[in-house]
């Protein structure tokens, strides 16, 4: 039924809903949350070993005394609230790496909870955008269920977003109070939401100043601020972290677009194009509804509608200072936090535009055709191990005698490796560090100082060879080009390279392959691996012995 505009009404081409329409809207969310939750338990059950990183994240959780973790926390890049999370996840439910991945599920889960609280607390819609781009998107299903901080830290999130949504409508001090407690909560679990969050009250402050409530705007101050004290006790130990030079990496706008544009297509450039259609649709949209309400005098709900467009443009800019002073070489999962707020406050946008006919029945028909095409999209993605470091140490187990020698190469696959290998046959990793269960960069960059920073590996090597035993090399080595000598570089930061730990990294690895190639007799390089492997942590394995002058 097409109503008449009345001042303070929506115009006549704003239709009510029909009882048929909120129906299969309701299937369309339930069957898009169903196939989620599917893919949350397929993910699960074929992930596989903890890769690197997890192996960090757990090792960490794992030291002896918490002080141990309050001391380190900062080289596994999260606060320790969440590896003390971690902690006693394990202390519940055990170490295995089948344990740790129900944890990812249960994240998983998580977020369509809250991505359901959110929806029906604004109104009587369902989350179906929000399932559609974020919920079946390959670089959620992968990395926001790994045993990082990512995952959790995007449920507080969209909670927070939610939240703040419903403070914005209802400006009560128990609203106010939940908001402020859920952002609290996410800065705790992950460093990446302090962006976001300061772009969500930014747009709460702007609409409140808009609305002349200045009390309630200076009530968002006071709520950002008490978010922004909850982080103080962790920043000396990220200020002082000079030790991440070596992961420092010149990035642009353009290089940070394009790293975008690979985490939303992760799993496939479909996926992309559903961002690409319904997000600046959902906005335009959006802003030409806020218009119309605007003049026929219904604040309440411009005013709701307003703070959640800013909250799905102000937080791209936010997150492009925040990685742009980080300036660490990109990955797809440090996207995940961007592309959850933004999904979940395009979500609600369009749960409000959803009383005009024609979007809503494009909303729908978005729905149904990621429910039609996506899974066909993440099904490989879904079962994609990331990584086989632990079918390469059993092989070692079963291979290795006690007076061969392992060299993992680079040096931070010995974190995973850590955690996999229980054999005989001692090991160390190029360059030699003391420490394998979590990052130590620090470790490493005293290593590109050194004006020998390899010489220990291969003395190690040169005696194993000698004595008639094998080398193993985890991570196999780099060959130089041919007719090329080694890159050899001087300490850092007095080489070309300055302190490009990828440029010392792979100087190492060549002077390990070539030294292999001058002085071993012979050479294997058997294949553990068994079913598909992310690039991430996809290990070869090498074997030398003999010896020859």
């Amino acid at each position: 039924m097409i109503e008449d505009a009345q001042p303070g009404a929506v115009p006549s081409t704003i239709v009510r809903k029909g009882d048929l329409m909120k129906s299969l809207e309701l299937f369309a969310a339930i069957l898009l949350s169903a196939m989620m939750i599917f893919f949350l338990s397929v993910r699960a059950t074929h992930a596989g070993a903890l890769w690197r990183d997890e192996a960090g994240a757990v090792q960490l959780a794992q030291l002896p005394k918490l002080s141990d973790i309050t001391a380190n926390f900062q080289h596994e890049a999260f606060p320790p609230p969440f590896p003390l999370l971690l902690r006693n996840y394990v202390a519940l439910f055990g170490a295995t790496d089948a344990s740790l991945r129900w944890f990812g599920f249960i994240v998983g889960v998580a977020v369509v909870v809250v991505a359901w609280f959110n929806s029906r607390a604004l109104g009587d819609r369902a989350p179906l955008l929000f399932l559609a781009l974020f919920g079946l998107n390959a670089t959620f299903l992968i990395w926001g269920t790994s045993l990082r901080g990512y995952g959790l830290g995007c449920v507080l999130l969209l909670l927070t977003l939610g939240l703040a949504a419903k403070a914005i409508r209802q400006p009560t001090t128990a609203n106010a109070v939940l908001a402020t407690l859920a952002s609290i909560a996410s800065v705790q679990i992950m460093v990446n939401a302090i962006p976001l969050i300061t772009a969500i009250a930014a747009s709460a402050f702007t609409v409140f100043l808009l609305q002349r409530r200045f009390r309630q705007a200076t009530v968002v101050c006071f709520c950002a601020a008490a978010c922004a004290l909850s982080f103080v006790p962790y920043l000396k130990a990220y200020l002082d972290a000079d030790w991440n030079v070596p992961l420092k990496y010149p990035v642009t706008f353009l290089s940070l677009c394009e790293k975008l544009r690979l985490a939303l297509e992760e799993g496939g450039p479909l996926i992309a194009l559903f961002w690409y259609l319904a997000v600046p649709l959902i906005v335009f949209a959006g802003i030409w509804l806020w218009w119309i309400l605007r003049r026929n005098r219904s604040f309440a709900e411009a005013h709701l509608l307003l703070f959640l467009i800013a909250v799905s443009v102000l937080p791209i800019f936010a997150y492009y200072a925040f990685l742009k002073i980080l300036s660490y070489p990109m990955r797809p999962w440090y996207y995940l936090p961007l592309l959850c707020a933004v999904a979940g406050a395009v979500d609600l946008v369009g749960g409000i535009l959803a009383r005009i006919q024609w979007i809503n029945i494009a909303r729908l028909f978005l729905a149904i055709a990621a429910l039609l095409f996506l899974p066909f999209t993440i099904w490989k993605s879904a079962h994609e191990r990331l990584t086989d470091i632990d079918l390469v140490a059993q092989k070692l187990q079963q291979d290795a005698r006690a007076d061969d020698l392992i060299v993992i190469n680079p040096w931070f696959l010995g974190i995973s490796f850590n955690r996999s290998y229980h054999g005989v046959t001692p090991w160390l990793t190029l360059p030699a560090i003391g420490e394998h269960r979590i990052h130590r960069f620090d470790l490493v960059k005293m290593k590109m100082m050194s004006p020998n920073p390899i010489d220990d590996v291969i003395d190690a090597m040169k005696q194993t060879l000698k004595s008639g035993n094998r080398v193993w090399l985890v991570g196999g080595a780099h060959m130089p080009q041919p007719g090329t000598a080694p890159l050899s570089l001087p300490p850092a930061p007095n080489s070309q390279f300055k302190w490009s730990i990828d440029a010392y990294t792979r100087a190492w690895s060549q002077q390990v392959a070539m030294f292999a190639q001058d002085h071993a007799l012979h050479g294997e390089f058997p294949n553990p691996m068994g079913s598909a492997v992310s690039g991430f942590e996809k290990v070869p394995l090498w074997m030398i012995d003999g010896w020859r002058d």
